[in-house]
């Protein structure tokens, strides 16, 4: 590209260089070959032979013999290949020797940056060939010569990486306990909100739901923990876990019209719609959809262990939302309006009324159910009036003690 300048009596020729594009950072462990292994160990998994050949090239590439030995063979990828084994162990032995080589003229001839430098680098080794155990005691070895905070939160966030990858919710729950103290001391705003992301997913998987969906829609609109969690997923998580355990309110505005929300819902399939049919009241299509995020919750690592729970919830908040709006209604318009059987509408209702989850009755001779749901407002008015009148009971017995 030639710019000629018009100053001057001579034109100025100026060679734009094209710009390299950046490579994206890839950081470890590679949370997207847990969610893989995860789809091959289940019994449905699609294109199987597809996704082994995609673990195992990343396997091949990243030399990640320990994670191949323990966490792959034999369950996701069969019976392990011997000649394979000796290939990668070969590679690891000679990387590890220059990393230690690397680290001993540190310690010999440079300084502690060197040094702490070549015992990050360690570390990340171990945490790129999947091996848990050496990698944190590395990560430890390297935190003790980390000086500045935000260092040693990477550190730490890292350690918590990790414990996902192996499914470790103890260690994630240590590792996220001294972040947060770690914090006290200072730390700029991006890890701070990048530990927002982490606490929730821990959250999420202890399924403490409505904890993780007020972090997650905190930190949408500034969301960058990309290390952890790709954020189509996240959208994924939070419109799941708002859904099931905040109120309409919220649902209307920070997600129904959240930007964010609207950018990436799309590249989820039947996510939209499974949203905006259970806010917009639209039953039968929430039925329809329901079925198929079921099976993303199913195939999902974090969240296939609460796939019933969220059924379940789920269910029952759809049906609370629908008799909200009535004293009575039919059985077999509220089953019309869902898509299902009066059978089946009579067997969920009469289970969560018989549970306690719902505050109806139905009447099996006019086929009618009888809504006694009371409104936050009234139920806020009646502990009122509770609360008063057990005061003033107390007041009169203090009175009495007073005047004897």
């Amino acid at each position: 590209l030639k710019i000629y300048s018009s100053f001057g009596p001579r034109p100025t020729v100026v060679i734009a260089m094209p710009f390299e594009e950046d490579k994206p950072l890839v950081y470890f462990p590679i949370q997207a070959l847990a969610q893989k292994r995860h789809l091959l160990l289940g019994e449905t998994c699609p294109d199987r032979e597809k996704v082994q050949a995609e673990v195992l090239a990343e396997v091949k590439e990243k030399a990640m013999l320990p994670y191949y030995e323990k966490y792959l063979c034999p369950g996701a990828l069969g019976p392990a290949d011997a000649a394979l084994k000796a290939e990668l162990q070969k590679q690891n032995d000679e990387e590890l020797v220059k990393l230690e080589d690397k680290i001993k003229d540190a310690k010999e001839n440079l300084g502690d940056i060197e040094v702490r430098d070549g015992l990050i680098a360690k570390a990340e080794f171990f945490n790129r060939i999947g091996d848990k155990e050496q990698a944190c005691e590395a990560y430890d070895v390297a935190f003790a010569k980390t000086v500045g905070v935000g260092g040693r939160l990477d550190n730490i966030l890292t350690k918590i990486r990790i414990a996902f990858f192996f499914d470790d919710m103890e260690m994630a729950k240590k590792e996220i306990d001294r972040a947060e103290e770690e914090l006290k001391r200072g730390g700029d705003w991006e890890r701070r909100n990048k530990l927002k992301v982490y606490k929730g997913i821990y959250f999420m998987g202890a399924r403490n739901w409505k904890e993780a969906a007020t972090l997650f829609l905190n930190v949408m609109p500034t969301f960058t923990a990309l290390e952890l969690v790709e954020f189509k997923d996240f959208v994924f998580y939070t419109v799941i876990l708002t859904m099931v355990s905040l109120d309409r309110p919220t649902l209307r505005e920070q997600l129904v019209f959240s930007p964010e929300v609207l950018g990436s819902i799309k590249e989820t399939p039947h996510l939209e719609d499974f949203l905006n049919s259970y806010f917009y009241c639209q039953y039968k299509t929430f039925n329809e959809n329901f079925v198929r995020i079921i099976d993303l919750v199913r195939a999902d690592r974090f969240l296939y262990r609460h796939a019933r729970y969220f059924m379940r919830t789920m269910r029952l908040n759809a049906y609370k939302q629908f008799l909200a709006s009535y004293r009575s209604v039919k059985l077999e318009a509220m089953a019309s309006e869902f898509g299902v059987s009066k059978a089946f509408i009579d067997a969920e209702l009469s289970s969560f009324i018989s549970s306690g989850k719902l505050t109806c009755k139905i009447d099996k001779v006019g086929e009618i159910i009888e809504s006694n749901e009371a409104d936050q407002r009234s139920q806020v008015y009646v502990n009122i009036i509770k609360q008063g009148d057990l005061l003033l009971n107390r007041m009169q017995k203090l009175s009495g003690a007073i005047d004897m």
